[in-house]
């Protein structure tokens, strides 16, 4: 707060004092039972607030009303409150009110406003800074998580793909053993597919692998994971699921895409497709070993005629 003054501050030595500072000051009268009023103010006032009372002291009337507020709040204030003035190009000037006040009737108050736009603005500069620093981190995060998801996805189906098979077979396993409950790992692979691609094209040919993972993700549990392994081939894991389950599961699988219609050229194609199923720990204790055991009991199920479910 601004040291206490001198009556003197009222009388021609205002002048002397006040008259050349490059910061606006006012001499303010309160009064109980009166509206306040400026007595005196330096140049630096007046050009701010456009007064010109030479023949008497200016009336707070004629001064903006959020700044009459705040000037009757300032005893209220334990730090020295900031006044915003807003000029026509959207450009904003800030003030800090100091004020010392005359314990008498009428009550005189000394006001001074030092002139804080340069450190306000670098403020507020340094925040939008941040802000924009702050979102093109978050930007850059996002990016790197869609990166990061279309390097584990097949652009085709959207299933994961084999990259991301090893370490999520990993994650999975280790919550089996931790909390010992039983997995699932399903092989499937589409019958006499080469046969399909030969007659109708590859183009068939993906609208064939296409519609078989939307197959498989329809009929699937939330808390199956499906990958794309290759080609016309696709693995599952089945997290808490025992091998009655997994046939079961398999089994709905193989009825639902051999039920499905696939037109190519003017005429229905029909797709079978054959699973191998493996479960751990009974067939293995590692994400190599179940899903080479999987793979060899598609292999039976190929060798047994396709369209069917072998366990392990």
């Amino acid at each position: 707060m601004v040291k206490g003054y001198s009556q003197s501050t009222t009388t021609a030595g205002w002048t002397d004092l006040f008259q050349s500072l490059s910061d606006p000051v006012a001499l303010l009268q309160i009064r109980a039972t009166h509206q306040p009023a400026v007595l005196r103010c330096n140049t630096a006032f007046e050009i701010l607030f456009g007064l010109h009372h030479s023949h008497g002291p200016a009336l707070f009337s004629q001064l903006p009303a959020d700044f009459t507020w705040l000037l009757q709040q300032l005893d209220q204030h334990s730090a020295a409150p900031v006044w915003c003035l807003l000029a026509e190009d959207g450009s904003c000037r800030h003030f800090k009110l100091q004020s010392a006040v005359k314990d008498s009737e009428p009550h005189l108050c000394l006001l001074m406003m030092q002139d804080i736009s340069e450190q306000e603005n670098a403020l507020l500069a340094l925040k939008k800074q941040n802000k924009e620093l702050q979102q093109r981190l978050t930007d850059i995060e996002q990016l790197k998580n869609r990166i990061r998801e279309q390097s584990i996805r097949d652009p085709l189906t959207n299933l994961y793909n084999r990259r991301f098979l090893n370490e999520f077979m990993e994650r999975e396993l280790a919550l089996a053993r931790r909390n010992q409950k039983p997995l699932a790992v399903v092989m499937l692979d589409l019958d006499h597919f080469k046969q399909l691609n030969d007659q109708f094209g590859h183009q068939t040919g993906d609208k064939v692998i296409e519609m078989v993972a939307k197959h498989l993700l329809r009929q699937s549990r939330r808390t199956d994971i499906l990958f794309r392994y290759g080609g016309e081939e696709f693995l599952v894991i089945l997290p808490n699921t025992n091998a009655t389950q997994a046939r079961h599961l398999a089994e709905n699988w193989r009825v639902h895409v051999e039920q499905a219609q696939v037109f190519a050229k003017h005429q229905a194609v029909n797709i079978t497709l054959s699973a191998g199923v493996a479960c751990y720990p009974e067939q293995g204790t590692t994400a190599f070993n179940l899903i080479q055991a999987a793979d060899e009991a598609l292999y039976q199920a190929k060798a047994a005629g396709r369209n069917q479910v072998v366990m392990c």
